[in-house]
């Protein structure tokens, strides 16, 4: 490449090389569109839950356990809009949809998409799991420790050894330090 030649923002578009801050292939636009979609559906859920807890409260709106969680699902309802509308702004919904079909059965098969579920199940087995079964601190080790070695973040030893610091050093700090009770 000369020292004075731009780069096009087209190639950048289309080369990201695994690099998750990279700018999106053109191919991916439609991810705007459909997180938007997911988001409002999840906005709306934490809306209807929390009108679920004034009503059971039997309190006023602001003083109800639902008011906080009212308040941020409107919010995020209002942000979740606002990208639907800039991504119908770039392409109709027949496009995007039409997008998100061929791009489905490829983001299936990714590694990407592999390893978020290895890494829902190993919260999943965490949650429904391991803190039923198991006290908090020794589950907390465990997730960490499994977290580390599939992610190979470091070598096995040095994962256990920041595992066991990490979920003593929480235990002390909020049980023993700040007294709130752990799960």
């Amino acid at each position: 490449m000369k020292e004075n030649e731009v780069i096009n923002d087209e190639s950048i578009d289309n080369e990201t090389d695994g690099d998750p801050g990279a700018a999106a292939p053109k191919d991916m636009k439609h991810l705007d569109f459909i997180t938007s979609l997911v988001i409002m559906a999840i906005a709306a859920y934490t809306a209807v839950s929390a009108y679920g807890f004034y009503i059971k409260s039997r309190k006023e709106f602001y003083a109800s356990p639902g008011f906080l969680p009212g308040i941020i699902a409107a919010a995020l309802f209002l942000l979740a809009l606002n990208l639907l509308v800039q991504s119908l702004s770039k392409s109709s919904v027949r496009e995007n949809l039409s997008r998100l079909v061929e791009a489905l059965p490829r983001g299936l098969k990714s590694a990407r998409f592999k390893n978020t579920i290895i890494g829902l199940a190993i919260f999943a087995v965490y949650i429904y799991v391991l803190l039923r079964f198991l006290p908090f601190w020794l589950s907390s080790i465990i997730l960490l420790f499994a977290c580390f070695v599939y992610l190979k973040a470091a070598k096995i030893i040095k994962s256990a050894v920041i595992a066991v610091l990490s979920a003593v050093g929480i235990v002390l700090l909020f049980q023993v330090i700040f007294r709130v009770p752990m799960p």
